[in-house]
């Protein structure tokens, strides 16, 4: 076989669509000591994204290869020298020139069609970035992280254009065909939409907006779940509204903030500038800038003084806590981090104060938290473990 198409069949292993015949195949290549160094750069790419000066001996290689291919049993962990020179395969999660390398690789054995080869190193739990989905009003979808830049949809008279992590909405003359479309985040996403009124928003991690694309009567009015920052354009002759959850929002030109996440306790809405009145049934309430009306169940909206920096810090691309219970810091780290949350022992009286970048890795930020001693993580993937902190 030529050296493309032993690395296609490889692609093909990796990608666990291999056929019986072709992988009998490629356990034959391997065991023929000419290509032995092709398969080993390979695999070694694959687990390294480089490869490292091993200085492996063709007879090395050879036989680490061929128990990769067909050895797959769990109690295979680690490589070793033995024997002087001999390296026998435990799964590749070992070091080839003296570090470390924390990996798992689950294969087949032979005569069975092979399992998906999974070989990565240790990923952190990594921050979020601009990724969302727009939902067309034909029930269309298009992931906005790899729409690319440019001219992405027409709706009606409404031109849509996405350009690095924002999407803009531009009416047309005399558009009066209303269609409505949705904006979703998810776990680890963040997005920036401008309305076809020109008014802009930003969208937290697993939040969503259904907006028409082009405004027409008597008001504007557009629908969010999860979390999301409005910065209106003033028309007095056309104010605009936010419903979220059974609440309403009016304004006319203002900057606010709308936190009503699912698994938070209240729905928080936060001004900035201008003037908004809430409405929730018969409960009513007008919000000035510096104010924040927090309305949990029917027990109408209670009004205080707005903590701005907190409210505000993820759209600057910060967490800032303070006196924060540790519970309602992991519920904004497993948003952004798309992380597993699970608690072991009391933490309900875990309060801690800090600022911290959203762009910073997960363990990074957790190993920040445990410095105030208050509080232990154990990460295992993406589950993460909170426990107080055992006094030494």
């Amino acid at each position: 076989m030529t050296i493309p198409e032993i690395k296609l069949l490889l692609d093909k292993y990796k990608r666990n669509e291999i056929s019986e015949e072709e992988y009998q195949q490629l356990l034959r290549e391997v065991a023929n000591e000419a290509n032995a160094d092709t398969i080993r750069q390979d695999i070694i790419e694959t687990l390294y994204g480089e490869v490292p000066d091993s200085q492996w001996t063709d007879d090395d290689a050879a036989a680490v290869l061929t128990t990769i291919l067909q050895d797959g049993r769990e109690e295979y962990r680690h490589l070793r020298l033995v024997k002087r020179r001999q390296l026998i395969y435990r799964s590749l999660a070992a070091a080839l020139v003296a570090g470390v390398l924390a990996t798992g690789i689950y294969l087949a054995m032979p005569g069975k069609k092979p399992e998906k080869m999974v070989a990565v190193k240790k990923a952190p739990l990594a921050p979020g970035s601009d990724k969302a989905v727009l939902t067309l009003a034909d029930g269309t979808t298009i992931p906005l992280d790899s729409a690319g830049n440019g001219a992405l949809a027409q709706q009606g008279g409404t031109s849509i254009t996405n350009a690095n992590g924002a999407l803009s909405y531009k009416a047309g003359n005399n558009d009066n065909e209303v269609m409505y479309n949705t904006v979703a985040t998810p776990h680890g996403g963040q997005y920036q939409l401008t309305l076809a009124d020109g008014s802009r928003v930003w969208l937290n991690a697993a939040s969503s907006i259904r907006f028409p694309t082009a405004f027409t009567g008597r008001e504007r009015v557009v629908e969010i779940t999860g979390e999301a920052y409005f910065e209106i354009t003033s028309n007095a002759s056309q104010p605009f509204s936010v419903k979220v959850n059974d609440i309403q929002v009016k304004v006319l030109g203002t900057s606010f903030n709308i936190m009503a996440y699912a698994d938070e306790q209240a729905v928080k809405t936060t001004l900035v500038t201008g003037a908004v009145q809430l409405t929730q049934g018969k409960n009513t309430s007008l919000l000035k800038p510096g104010l924040q009306a927090s309305l949990s169940g029917d027990k109408g909206f209670v009004i205080s003084e707005a903590d701005m920096e907190q409210a505000l810090a993820w759209k600057e691309g910060r967490f800032r806590f303070r006196n924060t219970n540790i519970k309602t810091i992991m519920r904004q780290l497993s948003r952004w981090y798309n992380m597993e949350v699970d608690y072991k022992g009391d933490v309900s009286d875990i309060d801690l104060t800090g600022v911290i970048s959203r762009r910073e890795e997960a363990e990074k930020l957790l190993k920040a938290l445990e410095t105030t001693q208050r509080v232990h993580f154990e990460v295992n993937g993406n589950k993460v473990t909170v426990s107080p902190s055992v006094p030494r």
